[in-house]
């Protein structure tokens, strides 16, 4: 799946196409998505945000290793500082 969604990347730069779907399903997975990854950026606490994010995107407890769970930690300071920088300007 990866190679033809890389390989339809270098045919179009519309996101739904790439990834093989119709504007309508697009559009109501990115809405339905974009609230539940809303929820996780709430958390508060970034290593519960971490985990909470991990298993969104499928992860098992048994997959998320230390190293998965300082990424999410990364992931989560990262996008909450930009968040918060935006709101400033």
């Amino acid at each position: 799946m990866i190679d033809e969604v890389l390989d339809r990347a270098k045919k179009s730069r519309v996101i739904y196409e790439i990834l093989g779907l119709s504007k309508k399903e697009y559009d109501t997975l990115f809405r339905q998505y974009s609230k539940e990854f809303k929820q996780i950026v709430k958390t508060g606490k970034f290593v519960e945000a971490s985990v909470k994010l991990l298993r969104w995107l499928g992860f098992d407890n048994s997959e998320i290793d230390l190293e998965k769970l300082i990424k999410g930690v990364v992931v989560m300071k990262v996008l909450v500082h930009y968040l918060n920088k935006s709101k400033k300007s």
